[in-house]
């Protein structure tokens, strides 16, 4: 039976993407720091060969041990990592609060890099395993109300970019999938400016499908939607004033 470890499990992507691989009939991993909602879910009967605990990626101890418990049922196997959990505040930058850029800081950058480097030694004991990172449409340009989980999202870009190269002689592909705004507890805590030009039309089981379809794939990122493609490729022919001019627009920034 194949493997699947999913970081930030509990709801959203996380949790439609764990239920997904459940019904393909994967042995998943469920891991989150709300571990009551992990408890529940792992009751619920759609989890017939499943395990899962607590999990905050910003400690390595705590993701050493989740690692561990893990691959315990696996015979030290990881498949397929989905490196997903994130967190994310919006608004004006010099507004949001130090605690909260910290937070962006320590889930989004400092805890996929502490999964990753965690999980290697098991992805590489694994033949043609695979590691997810979600990044973000938001990597594609610094965004406005969002500049410090932008900025973390271009690291998990380039952290993606670089493994996929590094690791490729260890048999383990690296990807980023960059979803849009989506319909999520993290999508509607959005500034409502986001929003206008750029309206939620994908759910947290759009991207799930999205996840599983790439199993296969040869890319090493992954652009969900036409609108985001069609952004990417208009950029090639702008200026940069112009891109941000564009990038103004679409956020309806103002202030």
């Amino acid at each position: 039976m194949k493997t699947v470890f999913i970081t930030g499990a509990a709801s959203g992507i996380g949790l439609m993407t764990a239920k997904l691989f459940a019904k393909q009939g994967y042995f998943v991993g469920l891991y989150d720091i709300n571990n009551d909602v992990i408890e529940t879910q792992l009751a619920s009967g759609e989890f017939p060969n499943a395990c899962g605990c607590y999990c905050d990626v910003s400690n390595a101890e705590s993701v050493q041990e989740a690692l561990k418990h893990f691959t315990k049922h696996t015979e030290g196997k990881i498949n397929i990592l989905i490196n997903n959990a994130g967190v994310l505040t919006s608004g004006f930058f010099e507004e949001i609060q130090a605690k909260q850029h910290e937070s962006m800081i320590d889930v989004n950058i400092k805890g996929v890099t502490t999964v990753a480097q965690l999980a290697y030694p098991y992805l590489k004991a694994t033949p043609n395993s695979l590691l997810v990172n979600t990044c973000s449409a938001s990597s594609i340009h610094g965004i406005p109300y969002l500049a410090v989980y932008s900025a973390s999202k271009f690291y998990v870009d380039g952290l993606s970019e670089a493994l996929s190269i590094e690791w490729q002689t260890d048999d383990i592909r690296v990807i980023s999938i960059k979803p849009p705004v989506i319909d999520t507890a993290m999508g509607a805590s959005l500034h409502p400016n986001l929003t206008k030009n750029m309206p939620i039309e994908f759910s947290s089981e759009d991207v799930a499908q999205f996840i599983f379809n790439t199993i296969n794939g040869n890319k090493t990122s992954y652009i969900i939607d036409f609108k985001t493609k069609a952004w990417v490729f208009i950029n090639r022919f702008l200026s940069a004033g112009a891109r941000m001019k564009l990038v103004k627009y679409l956020c309806s920034f103002e202030k």
